[in-house]
């Protein structure tokens, strides 16, 4: 500690307890946190995802121009999708095959300032990314119960004991 003095070792218990809550927390803000993306003229969107069998990849546009969506994969135009001024549309893609995909979002616009918004959200089907719900609830239940055992433990040596030793 600074200033030379000293502190109790933390304990077994209240380490266990920060861990599990950090992963809740983590695992909460990575999963609803979602910023919009914005895509003009010269600014095309580039991703690349694993996905799996039965996973969808769901992409929604707003538009604040009439403009042109184009969506690209793996080269290949999958998509083209035309929007018109404060239009809001929404393209599903679903996945037949597992394996590694590259997404291109661009668009197409007679103004070169405009602006085009999209939120791109995948759901996955074996849901390996919310594994880390029932870990860090198994993290925190264990430390709870490290704490309540813990305390039964000092309880248990505050008592005086008294004794008669014979020798």
């Amino acid at each position: 500690m600074s200033g030379g003095g000293t502190a109790p070792a933390m304990k077994m218990s209240d380490v266990f307890i920060l861990v599990s809550i950090s992963i809740l927390v983590g695992a909460f803000i990575m999963h609803s946190w979602v910023d919009p993306i914005s895509i003009s003229n010269d600014n095309p969107h580039a991703m690349n995802t694993t996905l799996s069998d039965g996973d969808e990849v769901e992409m929604q546009f707003t538009a604040a121009n009439a403009t042109t969506v184009l969506i690209e994969l793996n080269g290949e135009s999958i998509e083209e999708i035309f929007l018109l001024e404060d239009a809001k549309e929404s393209y599903l893609f679903e996945v037949e095959k597992s394996g590694d995909y590259s997404f291109v979002i661009s668009t197409e616009g007679d103004d070169d300032s405009s602006i085009t918004e999209v939120v791109v959200s995948i759901d996955r089907q074996l849901m390996m990314d919310k594994l880390v719900y029932p870990v860090g609830v198994l993290l925190l239940i264990f430390g709870l119960y490290k704490r309540k055992e813990e305390k039964e433990m000092e309880t248990l040596t505050d008592q005086v004991i008294d004794a008669e030793l014979e020798p």
